[in-house]
């Protein structure tokens, strides 16, 4: 939380839940006398295991922007392998959760990796054009969200990826990268954590899915996963500027939390969106509908009108079908989010947020509409909203 902040250039007390001693909020001293630094948070080491958690406790310096987060190792496949398959969780859903907490704000990150490569995707406007994975036993080489030195598993010319039938016993080398974004903006520093303090708490818990999850494993094969986890950090010093430390504006907390439902059917769906409310401003919101273990594409052969809602039934931006959003997502970010992934994203936020993002206060029942075309198998609807708040309101 963040309170007594008062003027520009006047002292803060509290900053962010925690004492602030001769600190002064002012971005214009602030921005050009800061140094950004780039460091280890967590060294490489082995993950405790999948279906497990690796909790580590972030560095109390300075004020942090990002978080990268690198899988790393091998996963050996021995036996007869027949039968055996990756599941659509590969390669990045093998992290179930990324969960970052900061002195009492438990839930400002709480998503999986899959869908912060996403937002990654989209925020930082990386290019995945022209890098060749294999999605559901095809050579694909857009809309992979992979960069070029991710590697899904390889073991000579056999790759594994989503839906991949495993092709051959070997020795398959993993490595992938996320970034976290602490904060909404990392050229203002917007909803930054203010870490400089022996009072703060900041913690990132890294959950593992299950191997049942990840992969079948046929009867007569064997497989021994063999990886490890890293964190650095990107964090930027809090300078002395005239006998006072200086601060940019950190009236705000930064929030990205995946959300879960298996409550839709063909037809209309309206999915409502929790944890609204005053003081909260809507940047993003990321969606997608598995269907029997795999992601629907995001077209118009699965979905009808796309968009959202509030109040009774104001609906003030709708797509005729998913190909529809496709294309204004692509249009956007430069990546094709909904042809592998099945990814829809209504962003309001890519053009000018002062002006698009929606108020939470001032909507009440917001809420997803999803047309399904089609009745889905063991549906799954999974939706991530990125929000900024102020600090009082809490997570």
């Amino acid at each position: 939380m963040v309170s007594q902040i008062g003027q520009v250039g006047q002292p803060i007390s509290v900053l962010q839940g925690v004492q602030a001693q001769n600190v002064v909020m002012d971005p214009a001293r602030f921005y050009p006398a800061t140094r950004r630094l780039r460091f280890p948070m967590k060294s490489k080491s082995a993950i405790t295991g999948l279906g497990s958690t690796d909790s580590t406790t972030l560095k109390q310096t300075g004020i942090i922007s990002a978080l990268d987060i690198r899988i790393s190792g091998t996963v050996v496949w021995g036996g007869t392998i027949t039968g055996s398959s990756m599941s659509w969780l590969w390669p990045y859903d093998l992290i179930k959760a990324v969960r970052v907490s900061a002195n009492g704000q438990a839930n400002l990150i709480n998503a999986s990796g899959l869908v912060i490569k996403a937002l990654q995707m989209t925020q930082e406007r990386t290019n995945d054009r022209g890098v060749i994975r294999n999605v559901a036993g095809t050579n694909t080489q857009q809309g992979t969200f992979a960069l070029n030195c991710d590697n899904w598993g390889t073991s000579g010319s056999n790759l594994l990826g989503p839906g991949v039938t495993v092709p051959a016993t070997g020795t398959y080398t993993v490595d992938f990268k996320l970034r976290v974004p602490i904060a909404f903006d990392p050229r203002t520093l917007l909803g930054a954590i203010f870490a400089q303090t022996a009072q703060t708490n900041l913690t990132c818990d890294i959950d593992y899915d299950t191997q049942v999850n990840l992969m079948t494993v046929g009867g007569a094969a064997t497989v021994a996963v063999n990886l490890n986890s890293e964190i650095s950090g990107i964090v930027y010093t809090i300078p002395q500027v005239g006998g006072q430390f200086v601060v940019p504006d950190l009236s705000a907390f930064h929030q990205f939390v995946s959300t879960q439902t298996n409550s839709v059917a063909q037809g209309e769906n309206e999915i409502l969106l929790p944890g609204t409310g005053i003081g909260r401003q809507l940047m993003r919101v990321f969606f997608r509908t598995i269907s029997s273990g795999a992601p629907l594409a995001m077209n118009e052969t699965n979905y009808g009108n796309v968009g959202w809602r509030y109040g009774g039934n104001d609906t003030p931006e709708i797509f005729s079908n998913g190909e529809m959003l496709r294309h204004a997502n692509e249009d956007s970010f430069g990546v094709d989010l909904g042809v592998n992934w099945g990814f829809g994203c209504h962003d309001f936020c890519v053009d000018w947020a002062l002006r698009d993002a929606v108020d939470e206060g001032s909507t009440s029942d917001l809420r997803l509409v999803s047309t399904l075309q089609s009745a889905p198998t063991a549906p799954s609807f999974r939706f991530a909203q990125q929000t900024v708040f102020a600090a009082p309101v809490g997570a």
